[in-house]
């Protein structure tokens, strides 16, 4: 039960954590309009994150990854901030357009069904889940709901 509680509280985290995204998107939407450029709004975003970050690995005082470390690491290790940068442009332009609701109705179908297939394969080092079912059924379901938000 243990087990069971942990993962409703991390689970709450996620849930929590995911309903900044919109929050997100709408500040940025915001001050794209007001800088009439999307990519200088998600450019200032980015930098107000570098900022917060780096305040939060001096208060902790982290450690700096050495040359050695990250000249080990895989190429594509690096991505993450380029897949963070063509979502969060991608939000800033689409929103406007579509609302923030089709807008990311769309991006959450997208990532889960994308997290579906990287979970079967196992992708990086990821625990594998075969996609049954059930899980088939949920993307479905996700395009379904996708369907029907996009029509209202």
């Amino acid at each position: 039960e243990g087990g069971e509680m942990r993962t409703l509280a991390l689970m709450l985290a996620a849930l929590i954590g995911g309903g900044l995204i919109p929050v997100q998107g709408l500040v940025n939407v915001r001050l794209a309009k007001i800088l009439n450029d999307p990519i200088q709004s998600s450019f200032i975003s980015f930098l107000g994150a570098l900022v917060v970050l780096s305040l939060v690995l001096l208060t902790l005082r982290t450690e700096i990854p050495s040359w050695q470390q990250l000249r080990q690491a895989p190429w594509y290790v690096f991505t993450g901030g380029l897949f963070g940068a063509i979502f969060v442009t991608m939000v800033l332009v689409l929103a406007p357009r579509i609302g923030m609701t089709n807008t990311l109705a769309a991006t959450i179908a997208g990532q889960l069904v994308i997290s579906v297939v990287l979970d079967h394969f196992g992708i990086l080092h990821l625990p594998r889940q075969a996609i049954n079912l059930p899980r088939f059924a949920g993307c479905l379901g996700l395009m379904l709901s996708l369907y029907l938000i996009q029509k209202t």
